[in-house]
């Protein structure tokens, strides 16, 4: 285990402009660690610092969230502000490769966000906070190793994925199949349109498309009903008056509505009402 400032060295290259950006571009960090251009032509006010292909870079403020990555190639003439201090590998000692999967991994996440220091909501992770951080060195080839098994391990998961997802649609199609009926047709290119309030039953880009082009509803030989004639109701939001209602089971539970997703269930979201709001028979 050695601190980063024993591998990494800060990069503090001014950058002087006056006018455009010209051919200097700027970036923005992914919580995943992708290091993205962004579209600015005017310089930024105050200092400004250049970083190199290669180089690790973080947000001060979002270190601790992830946003913590390499310079890619295709990047030539970085430039940043001092939010994003700009950190150089030593070569003979570490792959950046290595160092980039590493700090996302969840304990040194942690480790992060225990470094940041500040007010609540602005806390920051400063270049000293972030080189004392501790990490475990093996050798270049070890390094080698264990990047491109991650990156071997990474593609196997993508392809299961997409296997899944493969899987998913067919089993759909035929329970579709099953029941007599197809996929809705798709919708016509429109990105502008007039709509009635009246004639729309919610509120979305596809949902009032789809009232105003009346595709053809798939022919099927079971009777097709609104989910309106088989449930008794639905609301959404919770208030004190549901107190009112009779009791059911001994602890009462507030359904939220992103606990449920395409047909998904996540318990964790689910909360319970507190015992002094409890229902009394």
């Amino acid at each position: 285990m050695v601190p980063l400032r024993d591998v990494l060295t800060e990069r503090k290259q001014a950058v002087q402009l006056s006018g455009q950006l010209g051919d200097w571009r700027p970036i923005t960090i992914k919580f995943t660690g992708e290091v993205l251009p962004r579209e600015r032509a005017e310089p930024f006010k105050g200092a400004m610092f250049a970083a190199c292909p290669g180089d690790l870079v973080f947000s001060k403020i979002d270190a601790r969230n992830g946003a913590v990555g390499l310079i890619p190639h295709s990047l030539s003439k970085v430039v940043l502000t001092p939010e994003y201090p700009v950190m150089m590998p030593d070569l003979a000692k570490l792959r950046p490769a290595y160092l980039n999967y590493l700090l996302r991994a969840e304990h040194f996440r942690i480790d992060l966000q225990r470094r940041a220091s500040g007010t609540s909501g602005r806390k920051r992770v400063t270049p000293e906070a972030f080189l004392g951080l501790s990490v475990p060195l093996p050798s270049l080839n070890e390094q080698d190793a264990l990047v491109a098994g991650y990156a071997e391990a990474l593609t196997r998961a993508k392809q299961k994925e997409k296997d899944a997802g493969d899987i998913s649609a067919t089993s759909h199609r035929a329970f579709e199949a099953a029941l007599g009926v197809a996929s809705p047709p798709p919708l016509p290119n429109r990105p502008t349109f007039i709509a009635w309030f009246k004639d729309i039953d919610r509120w979305s880009h596809e949902g009032v498309l789809r009232a105003v082009s009346k595709p053809q509803r798939a022919q099927t030989k079971w009777p097709v009903l609104a989910l309106a004639d088989l449930v008794d109701d639905i609301e959404n939001g919770w208030s004190p008056q549901c107190l009112d209602r009779p009791a059911g089971p001994e602890d009462w539970g507030v359904l939220k509505v992103g606990a449920v997703s395409f047909g998904r269930f996540d318990e964790s979201e689910n909360k319970q009402l507190p015992a002094k709001l409890q229902p009394q028979p």
